[in-house]
């Protein structure tokens, strides 16, 4: 019987550590999924303002109404282009850190 005792509590230890494993993996992932998706939300940000202001680089831009009543709204992130010009970094090293290594 004594035996059956120590199985038992060794199944069960084993259960809670493979539990917590599981648990922490979930976070891990979790937090990946989470920096990947303000990373997107970011260059999604950084394409709109391009688009909307892409007379600055040269590219077709929308009509002037628009961009206008837009540029209000668009302030904070005008305010984040231009701090971005000062400390330009390789776009792909950013994407590649963001995804991590296999």
């Amino acid at each position: 019987m004594k035996r059956i005792n120590m199985k038992q509590i060794n199944m069960k230890r084993i259960w809670r550590a493979v539990k917590g494993f599981f648990e922490v993996l979930q976070i891990v992932n979790a937090d990946k999924a989470t920096e990947l998706l303000e990373f997107e939300v970011r260059e999604l940000e950084n394409i709109f303002t391009l688009l909307l202001y892409g007379s600055f680089t040269g590219m077709p831009a929308p009509p002037a109404h628009i961009t206008l009543q837009l540029l209000p709204l668009m302030q904070e992130e005008m305010e984040l282009m231009y701090g971005r010009i000062g400390v330009a970094h390789d776009a792909l090293a950013e994407i590649s850190a963001t995804l991590g290594e296999p």
